[in-house]
């Protein structure tokens, strides 16, 4: 299961509003506290599920002619008790990093960077063993290119260069190790 797939688990609950319905009472999502952190910022600690424990923790940053501003939001999506998404924002409010957990051990396994509010890269650990092995480029909300470190060895050893329909035109492979492209195809 992707980190895609766990956010998209989280969508029923938030299509119902938060509700949570328990022995024939509702219960809302909730703002269980508001505290000031070490770092200047306040943490609100959110119930989403209903169950009297924070799922959803938003960092913000006080602003004296303004809402307060989101720094990072971090989220229990399975709620183990552990943080399986982060999310980091810019003093525009636009995402700049997320960081996803998505086998839920406790590792990222997913990073997306963004910049003006746009995916432009995504590292993926494909088979959770704690080291990323594939990149993906973005242009426009477009995959562009994928590189992989096919064989292990912290390299990337093959790219893979997409067009607009996502359809592989290019391929190159590294043959030697050196993690330079050797072979091209296409």
């Amino acid at each position: 299961m992707t980190a895609r797939t766990l956010l998209l688990l989280a969508l029923p609950l938030a299509a119902c509003g938060g509700k949570k319905k328990t022995g024939g009472e509702v219960r809302r999502a909730a703002v269980l506290s508001e505290t000031p952190t070490a770092d200047g910022l306040t943490r609100q600690d959110i119930d989403i599920n209903g169950d009297g424990v924070a799922d959803v923790f938003n960092y913000q940053r006080e602003r004296a002619d303004a809402a307060p501003l989101m720094v990072r939001k971090e989220t229990d999506l399975n709620w183990d008790g552990r943080i399986d998404v982060r999310s980091w924002f810019d003093d525009a409010g636009e995402m700049t990093k997320e960081e996803m957990d998505g086998d839920f051990d406790g590792r990222v396994d997913w990073t997306d960077h963004y910049q003006s509010g746009r995916r432009v890269m995504s590292e993926v650990d494909t088979d959770f063993d704690g080291m990323f092995d594939l990149f993906k480029y973005y242009e426009g909300n477009v995959l562009r290119r994928k590189e992989r470190d096919a064989n292990k060895d912290g390299r990337v050893d093959l790219w893979e260069y997409l067009d607009d329909q996502g359809n592989v035109v290019k391929v190159g492979r590294d043959t030697d190790g050196d993690g330079v492209m050797d072979q091209r195809e296409g």
